[in-house]
């Protein structure tokens, strides 16, 4: 079983917190600046929790030590904190902004190589932008694409 930890305990992270759990492949470690956060957590998914501020690369780096990835569930401002703990930790990265300048620098993170890092993959430029090529490339001409 993996270790996958979740920055973030709010209503996606704890989403995605049951996600992983009912997929029954993963042990999910939640980090959260909020103790009532984490202690609001649905108890079936069983995860490990840890309160931690979360602004300082290096205290999260340790808090990340022995997990396989990491899925930050953060909100934006947070997210070059985020990966450059997970790069520092040497753990796999994925996030869920939309930030497309907080994007770059974890692509630049990326390139120095070790780790998967994969950004923007919510629901929106994520999925959405998927969707969306899947169906315009049915179309000879198109001169609009809007997606809801």
């Amino acid at each position: 079983m993996r270790k996958v930890a979740v920055v973030g305990a709010g209503k996606i992270g704890s989403t995605v917190l049951d996600l992983l759990a009912q997929s029954c492949g993963y042990q999910v470690r939640v980090i959260d600046q909020s103790a009532a956060a984490l202690a609001a957590l649905n108890p079936r998914s069983k995860p490990e929790t840890v309160v931690l501020d979360i602004d300082d690369p290096e205290r999260l780096a340790l808090a990340l030590a022995g997990c396989f990835a990491d899925v930050s569930c953060a909100p934006y401002h947070l997210t070059v904190t985020v990966a450059r703990a997970a790069k520092a930790a040497g753990v796999h990265y994925l996030d869920l902004t939309e930030d497309v300048a907080s994007s770059r620098v974890v692509r630049e993170l990326a390139a120095e190589g070790g780790s998967a890092f994969i950004p923007q993959c919510g629901l929106a430029p994520g999925f959405i932008s998927i969707a969306a090529w899947d169906l315009i490339k049915h179309f000879d001409e198109l001169h609009d694409v809007r997606l809801r």
